[in-house]
């Protein structure tokens, strides 16, 4: 079951695969008055062997197999691992970048808001005080109309009067005449 590879790192990977495959065969190869090197191969021999029941299940191909694959797939997870801490830790610093090159346009838009706040309070105030103002002259303005209407019901009920006594006088000129005499 040999797939192609389609990137770099799986390329390097089945590599190591095929070597820690062929190295057990290695292992088992050697002789027993033999010394090994203990560079690099330490991290892919089996175990020491055990004392158990069954003396041949350490030395058994498919554990060793297995031993080794569980081995590498750790390798890999740390791997993967280290470069999403990798990935992340650039993450936080283009966002602190970012967080750095926001910040005073962030303190400027926040400092114009308090200046608008400010100047929309005031606007607000003025509005009310104008408003009162109106309500004051329109109440003013109603009182001059009534004071209007007042003179002129006066004015007009005096014309009245004056003309009520031209016409009644001209009938009684001679008595007008006296009362007039009197009053003065």
């Amino acid at each position: 079951m040999t797939r192609k590879p389609s990137m770099p790192a799986d390329q390097h990977r089945q590599q190591q695969e095929e070597n820690t495959e062929q190295k057990p065969a290695a292992v088992a190869k050697t002789e027993p008055g033999e010394v090994e090197s203990s560079c690099k191969q330490e991290s892919h021999q089996p175990p020491p062997p055990t004392s158990s029941n069954n003396g041949d299940s350490i030395n058994d191909p498919k554990r060793v197999k297995r031993i080794l694959a569980n081995r590498q797939s750790a390798q890999r997870s740390r791997v993967r691992k280290l470069q999403y801490i990798s990935e992340l830790e650039r993450s936080v610093t283009t966002l602190q970048t970012e967080v750095s090159a926001l910040s005073p346009r962030v303190a400027f838009l926040d400092h114009q808001r308090l200046i608008l706040n400010v100047d929309n309070s005031a606007l607000k105030q003025r509005i009310a005080a104008l408003a009162q103002d109106k309500i004051f002259k329109d109440a003013h303005q109603e009182a001059l109309k009534k004071e209007i209407e007042r003179l002129r019901q006066v004015y007009h009920h005096q014309n009245l009067k004056k003309m009520n006594s031209s016409s009644h006088a001209s009938e009684q000129s001679p008595n007008h005449e006296a009362i007039q005499c009197s009053e003065n």
